[in-house]
C-alpha cells in the first residue's frame, strides 16, 4: 500500500506543461528527474481549459 492510499488521497495530478515547455523537452530535458513523466502525463491528459 502506498502512502497516498494510506492517507486516502486521490491520484496525483501534475500540472500540464505549456507548448513551449513541451517543445523544449524534445530538445533537452531539464534537471528535473520527473520531467519525462510530466511530459508523458501532459500528452495523455491534455488540459482543454487552462483555467482548470
Amino acid at each position: 500500500m502506498s502512502d497516498r492510499e494510506a492517507e486516502e488521497l486521490g491520484p496525483l495530478v501534475l500540472p500540464a506543461q505549456t507548448d513551449r515547455e513541451l517543445v523544449a523537452a524534445l530538445v533537452s530535458a531539464p534537471d528535473d528527474p520527473w520531467w519525462e513523466a510530466r511530459v508523458l502525463h501532459a500528452k495523455l491528459h491534455p488540459v482543454r481549459d487552462r483555467r482548470a
